[in-house]
């Protein structure tokens, strides 16, 4: 959703200040600003950063009538759609590329369970990238070296790696088309993971290497990978957008992705949800499983307190697309909702996929890791159109330094 700004009399009437403190805040970037496309020598400034700090909730009239008549257009404005409010410490991005509304997830303003039942990941990634081609992966050539020792996510940052020594640049480029490059980089990665083959859609290659055969199996691969494209702001997101931001190759920050996404706090979740379930059917005592991990103060895999907002809705259509789960598996499920009192994330629905399809250990996080990725290259590409960085200041709290003459 795109920002609306107002002149500086507006903001100064919203904030009930001096000329001095409104460019004090935009000083101090608590205030974006930017040049008045009919004025170039008068700025114009963020309504929303205004009314965040006026405690308006947005839409809301100044606190004084207009001297002309009725106030402007934008005091009717529903509510903006934004991450809540800034506190102390936080920086704030502006994206265009998804949001949470109500705890449904929207890619480019396309509900996200609603395209994963019909698309397939190629289009949505396309859609992520507001891609000039509507198939950016249709002219893709096949590279006959894809073939990389080691596991999975070893493969993958293998790849990576290469991709960065080949496309090493000294100079900014700005004429390059980036949602091929995006496209490229996306089916590399499914080719280090799959070792290459026929020139399937990306989820039926991953099939065709997880050994996956009956269609409505396959099918839930591609609702996975479209399910798990994007999600509310994380620690993986943010490094992408920062690394970007040094308008390189869009390896760079599909590295910093997928490598802080490998972290215990993100995809060492859907690790340690596909061992649990992988131990209860072991055990085949869910119930007994689950409280003793309570009862030593452990959290319940893959029903994290705090997961992101969309999670339970993306979750339960993935697990409502699979009618054939097995007794066992939605026994998991019930024992988990009934002892937290909360619904699964994605990090279970995930590990119950996986276990339902027989899929390799590693399978759940690298399909994940993989869905993950079209998000994190949307966010490199706008970060890199916006030609700006992620601020933030480092404050020093440390002993005073001992000053030498």
């Amino acid at each position: 959703m795109s920002r609306v700004w107002i002149s500086r009399a507006e903001a100064l009437k919203r904030l009930e200040v001096k000329p001095q403190t409104l460019y004090a805040y935009v000083s101090r970037q608590r205030i974006a600003a930017k040049s008045d496309p009919a004025h170039p020598r008068k700025s114009l400034y963020a309504l929303d950063d205004i009314e965040r700090l006026s405690r308006r909730a947005p839409g809301r009239v100044p606190l004084r009538p207009g001297p002309t008549g009725p106030a402007p257009a934008y005091d009717a404005l529903p509510p903006g759609l934004t991450g809540g409010t800034i506190t102390r410490g936080e920086a704030a991005i502006d994206t265009e590329i998804s949001i949470t509304v109500e705890g449904r997830h929207y890619y480019r303003g396309r509900d996200c369970i609603s395209l994963a039942a019909t698309e397939n990941f190629e289009t949505v990634a396309a859609l992520l990238w507001q891609s000039r081609h509507p198939n950016p992966f249709g002219p893709l050539k096949p590279r006959p070296d894809v073939n990389f020792p080691g596991g999975p996510r070893t493969r993958v940052l293998s790849m990576l790696s290469r991709r960065l020594e080949e496309e090493a640049m000294t100079e900014i480029q700005p004429e390059r088309d980036l949602g091929n490059e995006a496209a490229s980089l996306l089916n590399e990665m499914v080719d280090a993971v799959t070792n290459g083959g026929p020139r399937l859609f990306f989820h039926q290659r991953l099939a065709r290497a997880w050994k996956v055969y009956d269609n409505k199996d396959t099918d839930l691969l591609r609702r996975a990978l479209v399910l798990s494209a994007d999600t509310s702001l994380d620690e993986a997101t943010l490094a992408v957008r920062v690394s970007a931001a040094t308008m390189g190759p869009l390896a760079i920050p599909l590295i910093a992705g997928f490598g802080t996404m490998t972290s215990p706090k993100l995809g060492g979740r859907i690790s340690r949800a596909e061992s649990y379930v992988t131990q209860v059917r072991r055990t085949g005592n869910p119930l007994a499983l689950a409280k003793s991990l309570l009862e030593r103060g452990l959290e319940l895999p893959g029903f994290e307190r705090d997961y992101s907002p969309s999670e339970p809705l993306r979750a339960k259509a993935l697990i409502d697309a699979a009618p054939q789960l097995g007794e066992d598996l939605k026994t998991v499920l019930r024992v988990g909702e009934d002892l937290t009192g909360q619904p699964a994330g994605m990090s279970l629905a995930l590990a119950l996929i996986g276990r339902h399809l027989d899929l390799p250990r590693e399978a759940p996080v690298t399909l994940y890791g993989i869905g993950r990725s079209a998000g994190w290259l949307a966010h490199a590409i706008e970060q890199m159109q916006a030609g700006s960085s992620p601020k933030a200041r480092l404050r020093y709290i440390g002993p005073h330094p001992q000053i030498v003459d």
